[in-house]
């Protein structure tokens, strides 16, 4: 479900991105399964959500800044209107 997001490892090399780039790969995905998990338990999609979205919103904002957060969020959405659109 969605792309990791695109960050700047210019100062990175090229190992050290694609290990980490698995890295948020495996942590998105399994993040991503709990909250599924927690919505069927919970029956209330929309509270997991918002309480998945505010912590993602405010943490994001804390470590890459308010314009990045948004951005990134922005991709999310648009990610989310295609995937819709193919199925």
């Amino acid at each position: 479900m969605g792309q990791v997001i695109k960050l700047d490892f210019s100062s990175s090399n090229e190992q050290e991105n694609l290990l980490y780039e698995k890295k948020l790969i495996r942590i998105r995905d399994e993040i991503e399964d709990h909250l599924r998990n927690e919505s069927i338990t919970e029956k209330d999609e929309l509270a997991i959500a918002l309480a998945a979205g505010r912590y993602a919103s405010m943490k994001l904002a804390q470590l890459t800044g308010e314009e990045s957060t948004k951005k990134f969020f922005s991709e999310c959405i648009k990610t989310t209107l295609r995937q819709s659109t193919l199925q």
